[in-house]
């Protein structure tokens, strides 16, 4: 439906539309501010405000600094009357994937089996700086091609023995195992906890999600004016179009909840 939407408007004309030609040619995701305008002309239509925008310096008469991406973003994410950012389709998920990356990058780790240390050391002592460079551009060209040399030879067998390991990722195996290894922790010392509770507040039926999605409604006469029927779809759809009050919605009430039981 939204595609039909989409091309119902194009032809008869009634809303301005961007016409973005697209190519074969990739575009680096670090350093490039203008990457962001490219993807969502609608919200930077002024090419202004983009992220990682390095061009924008302070001096002394401006108080502008470099901010990191992620604060950047959350700004967006919880600014403006419009919340243009939190119902974007794609935005949210574009610089989730983008974030995830660079966390997946920065904290990826080479572990190697204390057994094999010997091995591995041996191994790398026949490896040049010129060798590691040389192989991986015939890799690049050939993945199955064989090693020539003594160094090369080394080299694949030396990516035998060393595991790719990345930590510290969100929703990651590695998060749910380190939080389980911490639970077990936390029983050992501190014994069986006596309480066990399970949050699932109802964003779909509670008015403070509704207003956190920018629904216009009372709170006092909330439920004066319901529409018999079609209450429960609007409730949803205002939910299903802006995650970020979701969350905010859920952030909210698991703290109150537990500042009221635990103080």
């Amino acid at each position: 439906m939204r595609k039909l939407d989409a091309l119902q408007r194009l032809k008869t004309g009634s809303e301005p539309f961007v016409k973005f030609p697209s190519g074969s040619t990739p575009l680096p995701t670090r350093n490039n501010p203008k990457l962001f305008g490219y993807l969502w002309p609608t919200l930077f239509p002024y090419g202004v405000g983009m992220m990682e925008d390095y061009d924008v310096r302070s001096n002394d008469s401006l108080g502008f600094r470099n901010v990191e991406m992620r604060t950047h973003v959350s700004h967006l994410l919880q600014s403006g009357p419009t919340r243009r950012f939190q119902t974007h389709l794609s935005f949210i998920f574009v610089m989730g994937n983008l974030l995830q990356r660079r966390q997946t990058s920065f904290n990826a780790k080479l572990a190697v089996k204390k057994s094999w240390f010997p091995r591995v050391e041996t191994l790398l002592e026949k490896i040049s700086e010129s060798t590691i460079k040389e192989y991986s551009e015939k890799l690049q060209k050939n993945p199955f091609v064989c090693p020539e040399t003594e160094g090369e030879k080394a080299a694949a067998q030396l990516i035998k023995y060393v595991n790719y390991i990345g930590e510290s990722i969100p929703g990651s195996m590695t998060e749910v195992q380190n939080m389980r290894e911490e639970m077990f922790s936390i029983v050992n010392t501190d014994g069986l906890p006596h309480i066990f509770l399970t949050l699932n507040p109802s964003d779909t039926n509670n008015p403070i999600a509704q207003v956190l999605a920018g629904r216009d409604i009372d709170l006092d006469k909330f439920f004066d004016d319901l529409k018999p029927g079609s209450e429960n779809m609007e409730r949803s759809t205002f939910i299903a179009q802006n995650p970020i009050a979701a969350a905010q919605f859920f952030d909210t009430s698991v703290r109150n909840l537990l500042d009221i039981l635990l103080g």
